[in-house]
Order: C-alpha cells, then sequence, then structure tokens
C-alpha cells in the first residue's frame, strides 16, 4: 500500500470514530461536537457522583480557533485529525522513513509543547480540564527501520504529564508488514492494535 492510499484509508477509518481532518476543517466542513445527549449524561452522571456543586461546562469555540490550532500541528505532520468529546483527542500521521531517530524524538517534544493550547477546547468539570490526548503514529515503508523504531526510538517519543493532562502516545506503522503496534505503559492505548489493523489494511 502506498502512502496516498493509506491516507485515504486513515481518514475512511478515522471518520467512523468521529474524528474531522484538518484538511477537510479548511474546505469549510463543520466539526463535530458533543451530541447535547452526551453532555446531557455527562451532567447526570456528575449529579449521581455527587459532583452537583462543581460545574461542568463544554467549552465555547468556534471552528476556525480549531483550524488555527490545527494547521500549527499541520507543519509537523502529514495528516491530522481531531475529536472534540469533552476530552480533545488528536490523531497524528508522520511518514517517518526518511526521519533520525533525533528528528523523531524532537517533533514529538513540539507536538507536546503544541497540546497547551488545545486545552481550551477541552470540557471542564470544577476546577480542572479534561486531558488532551495525541496518538502519534510514525509510518514506515521499510520493515527493518520499523523494528529500529519500535526498540529505541519509540518510548523517548513519549510524554505524559499526569497533573497538566497532556499525552503524546507514539504508534508504530509498518506498510510493508502492515502492522500496527501501540506504545508501551500508561496510560492504555486507546485503540486496539489488531482492530486498527485489520480496519487501515483489510
Amino acid at each position: 500500500m502506498d502512502k496516498t492510499s493509506f491516507e485515504t484509508r486513515v481518514i475512511s477509518v478515522f471518520h467512523n470514530l468521529k474524528y474531522n481532518f484538518f484538511k477537510e476543517l479548511q474546505r469549510g466542513e463543520t466539526l463535530k461536537r458533543m451530541p447535547p445527549s452526551q453532555y446531557a449524561a455527562f451532567l447526570a452522571l456528575g449529579a449521581l457522583g455527587g459532583l452537583g456543586a462543581f460545574v461542568i461546562n463544554q467549552s465555547s469555540f468556534a471552528d476556525k480557533e480549531v483550524i488555527t490550532e490545527l494547521e500549527k500541528l499541520g507543519s509537523l505532520c502529514d495528516l491530522v485529525g481531531i475529536r472534540v468529546s469533552g476530552i480533545v483527542q488528536l490523531v497524528l500521521f508522520v511518514h517517518s522513513d526518511d526521519l533520525t531517530d533525533e528528528a523523531m524524538i524532537g517533533k514529538c517534544q513540539l507536538i507536546r509543547n503544541q497540546l497547551n493550547s488545545l486545552k481550551k477546547f477541552s470540557m471542564r468539570i470544577g476546577w480542572t480540564k479534561m486531558p488532551v490526548f495525541a496518538s502519534v503514529f510514525c509510518i514506515f515503508g521499510n520493515s527493518e527501520k520499523t523494528f529500529h523504531f519500535r526498540q529505541s526510538v519509540q518510548a523517548n517519543c513519549k510524554h505524559h504529564t499526569f497533573l497538566s493532562k497532556y499525552y503524546v502516545l507514539p504508534w508504530g506503522v509498518d506498510l510493508s508488514a502492515k502492522s500496527v503496534w501501540a506504545h508501551k505503559g500508561w496510560p492504555p492505548a486507546q485503540f486496539k492494535s489488531a482492530d486498527l489493523e485489520a480496519k487501515l489494511f483489510s
């Protein structure tokens, strides 16, 4: 599968998971937001859990604000997707065959730095904001480079800060072997590797 075909498949798979992609938003598509029914469920659960005294608020923002922030990530990634559902979830795809180890590690650090400005799109519960997750998919056409990334680089691309709730979670994708694998450790992967493999390469 070539890069163009893979990106087309990625967009289709993550559309089904309620993600928007930066280029689509640029063309005027509307950002998918949390349905009122889901927000009402948050409020009901908060009341049942004794959080009635706390304020549970969705953030108010325009699509163009999201586009502005995604444009910054677009300078670091080949494909940028976002889902805003209380939590901000990003899927970022980087063609990595020509990148050095240092370049991949540095790119993930720059992505981490950009997450600060995306937290304003997450839901507030009391005095805290919900987290921002960035799943970074490093894509390889060469299995040897894939193996090296998995053994020596992937762990160094991961960033997680419990108190500030920013997470950069590196994934690997081997186009030649049609395989996908997640990062290790905390927090748990947001997707199942086997499930993504089946959907991306079937």
